[in-house]
């Protein structure tokens, strides 16, 4: 058994012996006895009427939630959260990603829901946003997120008729609680291995000066009184900082992901750079370093143009450079319409920052 497992509503490390086995039945507690932990099988209910059913249904013995049947059975758990201060497009983009790798021919990785929660919000979002043609709303404020759980399982790895299978939890809270600290979103963010931070370029004041009024008013930005750059990376950064016990002396460690949502917006700033071209990377099989150095390369020198250099240097300051990795996508491919509804969804590399991560825990190549 993996020693990384977590609760992913309380955030405690899991094992045999912090997990209550529920009957499938009465959904009564069912202490299993030496004999099941010994041969690792599935105690039996033996209260009457339930016939001796077994107990395959569990929960956190200490936050009583239930948890995914299989939750005990990965060898790799990998947990990310996302920021992003609001209007950063955060549920869009996981909506976004989300389906098109569920849907896409190339990938080696199939996504499937652990539990009915994450169903039930994963349809509701493709519902609005990819048959509806709607922008998701800003999630309310002060509401724990719930965690989604997917079991991702690995097609191209198949051997002696077994698949790899990895747990993915993911943490997606609203924009305004990055910006004040509530004790369960810093549990997400302490117990998560990578982040991934939404960035809306037209919401630094440097760039926004470049783009037409008509661009910023119909996207999704929210405009924030920063006054510059820097203090948008510093205020996210002393969040994180807060809530992993990290003192201001120290680079933030964790595996992070810059990623500049809306690139759409901002198209003319890159031209024909490859920022702007196809991701060659779910074709591949893997993340093309060469091609992610650039898009890197792209962003830093893009930042440098419009006089966000401040943007960079908070950026050195707060994260480990060796650690950290910048992307740009687009959810929608566009700037919503006028009346706020959206065209035809055509996600621009939004699959670009999990592929990423996938390769920094060893599940895709690195090509």
């Amino acid at each position: 058994m993996a020693k990384d497992i977590l609760c992913p509503y309380c955030i405690e490390k899991l094992g045999v012996n912090s997990v209550d086995y529920l009957c499938s039945s009465c959904r009564q507690v069912v202490v299993p006895s030496r004999a099941d932990l010994l041969l690792k099988r599935i105690p039996k209910c033996q209260n009457a009427g339930c016939h001796g059913g077994i107990a395959n249904y569990k929960q956190c013995s200490k936050c009583k939630t239930e948890l995914p049947p299989d939750i005990l059975e990965y060898k790799k758990y990998l947990r990310f959260c996302l920021l992003g201060l609001t209007g950063s497009g955060k549920t869009n983009f996981l909506t976004v990603l989300l389906h098109e790798i569920r849907n896409s021919i190339n990938t080696p990785w199939v996504f499937a829901p652990m539990n009915d929660m994450t169903q039930d919000i994963y349809d509701s979002n493709v519902s609005l946003v990819i048959e509806g043609h709607e922008p998701a709303a800003a999630t309310i404020p002060g509401a724990p997120p719930i965690p989604q759980q997917w079991r991702v399982t690995d097609r191209s790895k198949i051997k002696r008729n077994e698949i790899p299978a990895y747990s993915l939890t993911i943490f997606d809270g609203a924009g305004e609680d990055a910006e004040r600290i509530d004790p369960t979103i810093s549990r997400y963010i302490s117990g998560a291995k990578t982040l991934i931070i939404l960035m809306d370029p037209l919401s630094i004041p440097e760039v926004r000066k470049s783009v037409s009024e008509e661009i910023i008013s119909h996207s999704t930005t929210t405009i924030h009184d920063h006054g510059d750059s820097a203090k948008m990376v510093d205020g996210i950064a002393n969040y994180i900082r807060t809530s992993c016990g990290i003192s201001p002396g120290k680079l933030i460690s964790k595996e992070v992901a810059i990623v500049f949502t809306k690139i759409d917006t901002i198209r003319e700033s890159f031209g024909s750079a490859t920022v702007m071209q196809p991701s060659p990377h779910l074709e591949s099989g893997g993340f093309v370093k060469a091609d992610g150095d650039a898009v890197h390369a792209e962003i830093k020198d893009w930042l440098v143009t419009h006089n966000a250099s401040s943007f960079l240097n908070a950026l050195d300051s707060n994260f480990d450079s060796k650690k950290l990795h910048m992307f740009g996508v687009s959810s929608f491919g566009q700037v919503p319409k006028e009346n706020g509804k959206l065209g035809k969804v055509i996600p621009h590399r939004v699959l670009d920052p999990i592929i990423w991560m996938f390769s920094r825990e060893g599940i895709a190549k690195t090509i």
